[in-house]
């Protein structure tokens, strides 16, 4: 690996980090993912976690690494691989200009573990970052980041927004008194979903036609209905934004047969490749289909458009001839399963090779290239449309799991510059799949909230999104439980919240309690244009 000066300088500690780290290093080279017995999700050992650090490392990217070795250090205090990450740690903040950080951490490292075969190594980069601090005084903290480039104009407002399902109206105009109480109730922001999957309850009002396929013009999709105009027409009479919630990989509309769109994966049991749910987004096919679909969309007034979850990954799904061409064209290496996963004893578990990591990150950035593709689609018709995109629960809690089994990365879609963030804190969910109590969950969403604010640094562009029904039984929660959360995460970081589904007993009210007014010289409600 080749070390990068820092800020400038050619230090004489590179030769000398490269060599203790690559002794930690080899403590492990292979991430180990394990398998809860009680739900059969994967779940991050102390291996795991010291090796996606190490893995921020080998990719330069130092701050992450930085927070990635601190997260070992906090969540296994007793491992064996805390020693290596407090090293590495400090080699994370020398590398990221932080040399008072650095210093800390290896004096930390000295007094810990004095008898460490690392010590002697650490004493010298211990002194080197002493040098450093005298010889060029910098603030502890980096500077400011410059704004990411993402779209011309300001970026939007906090939004207030109910994420829509369905309405409950069987005609406009009763949409359309349900949409006035949510105005009166402090909304500002309607997500309308505009696409339509089998299993989804039709709008009530909608002269469905097709199965499945979308909510608005088009001629690369099934259309059930043209809805979206009305829809719009009728948000913005009462001061709404209307964002378009819309699929993406699953937007296999009117071409489920054609196996050549299907997305292709590889199944760990009988070792063999096999189709999995949606479009191949390493086929350039689809994805022209995709920006099509998404243009025709541009012809309508949105204000924004919110990527449905769909834009994600397994950790055995992004195989196929189109995928193995283009990571060996961009990488150099060969794509085959044998290269990326070692079976646990009795196929309990998967050790996840170093080029695994390297995958995962590169399918990340080809999901986010396709959005940002999507994203232009849009814009060439209504340049200031905002966007929003989905990111799982785990993409903030457990990085290193989110982008393992989902190939999604906040750090890495943040510097793609989307408009909003929308988090999907869904208590209930969160509660059953990691398995602690509510009041444990409680705060770790308040520490979620804190962590993606600190991640896209603002909390207006951190969309929290918080579920009002049971999503096994479909049944109401409490009106009290959510509201007590929505109250605790306005309260907390001045983020931006979404209510999902969107039910109509809810009292929104009693989270918003007036209207947000509107800004100075546009149209009640709108995005400045």
């Amino acid at each position: 690996m080749r070390i990068p000066s820092i800020n400038g300088y050619t230090c004489g500690i590179h030769l000398k980090l490269r060599i203790f780290f690559a002794l930690v290093l080899s403590l492990s080279l292979i991430p180990r993912i394990g398998w809860s017995e009680d739900n059969g999700k994967p779940y991050y050992t102390d291996r795991g976690q010291f090796n996606y650090a190490s893995f921020l490392m080998d990719e330069h990217d130092f701050p992450a690494a930085a927070r990635e070795f601190s997260r070992l250090i906090e969540d296994f205090p007793g491992s064996p691989y805390a020693s290596p990450a407090q090293l590495s740690l400090g080699k994370a903040y020398l590398f990221a200009g932080r040399y008072v950080e650095a210093r800390d951490e290896f004096r930390r490292f000295l007094a810990n573990y004095p008898e460490a075969p690392q010590a002697p190594s650490a004493k010298q980069v211990l002194n080197e970052a002493v040098e450093m601090i005298k010889a060029r005084p910098v603030p502890s903290e980096p500077p400011p980041q410059a704004p990411s480039a993402g779209g011309p104009g300001e970026r939007g407002p906090r939004i207030h927004a109910v994420q829509v399902m369905f309405f409950k109206g069987g005609t406009l105009a009763e949409v359309e008194a349900e949409v006035k109480r949510l105005k009166g109730a402090g909304v500002d922001t309607l997500i309308l979903r505009v696409f339509h999957n089998s299993a989804d309850r039709y709008y009530r009002f909608a002269r469905h036609t097709e199965k499945r396929g979308v909510y608005f013009k088009t001629t690369h999709a099934p259309v059930v209905d043209d809805i979206l105009g009305d829809m719009i027409r009728i948000a913005h009479a009462h001061g709404l934004r209307v964002f378009a919630w819309m699929t993406t990989r699953y937007a296999d509309y009117g071409v489920e047969d054609r196996e050549d769109l299907a997305c292709k994966g590889y199944d760990m049991g009988s070792g063999k490749e096999m189709m999995c749910k949606g479009l191949d987004l390493f086929n350039e096919e689809a994805v022209k289909r995709l920006e099509a679909i998404y243009s025709d969309l541009a012809d309508y007034d949105i204000d924004g458009v919110l990527f449905q979850d769909d834009l994600i990954l397994r950790h055995n799904e992004g195989f196929g001839p189109h995928a193995r061409r283009l990571f060996r064209a961009e990488t150099g290496s060969v794509l085959y399963p044998a290269s990326l996963y070692v079976m646990g004893e009795g196929g309990t578990g998967a050790h996840y090779t170093k080029l695994f990591w390297e995958w995962a990150s590169w399918k990340n950035r080809r999901l986010l290239d396709v959005a940002g593709r999507l994203r232009e689609a849009v814009r060439k018709k209504r340049p200031s449309t905002k966007f929003a995109i989905n990111l799982m629960y785990e993409s903030v809690v457990k990085p290193p799991y989110s982008l393992a089994w989902l190939s999604q990365d906040i750090g890495a879609a943040k510097r793609y510059g989307f408009d909003y963030y929308s988090i999907m804190a869904y208590h209930r969910q969160m509660e059953e799949e990691l398995g602690r109590p509510m009041e444990e969950i409680r705060g770790m969403i308040r520490k979620m909230m804190k962590d993606a604010v600190e991640t896209v640094g603002d909390g207006g562009r951190v969309l929290i999104k918080l579920q009002t029904v049971d999503w096994k039984t479909g049944g109401s929660l409490p009106d009290g439980e959510v509201l007590g959360l929505a109250r605790e995460v306005g309260a907390d970081g001045g983020v931006s919240l979404a209510v999902v589904p969107y039910r109509e007993d809810f009292p929104f009210g009693e989270i918003w309690p007036k209207p947000v007014s509107s800004l100075g010289g546009v149209v009640p409600g709108r995005f400045k244009r």
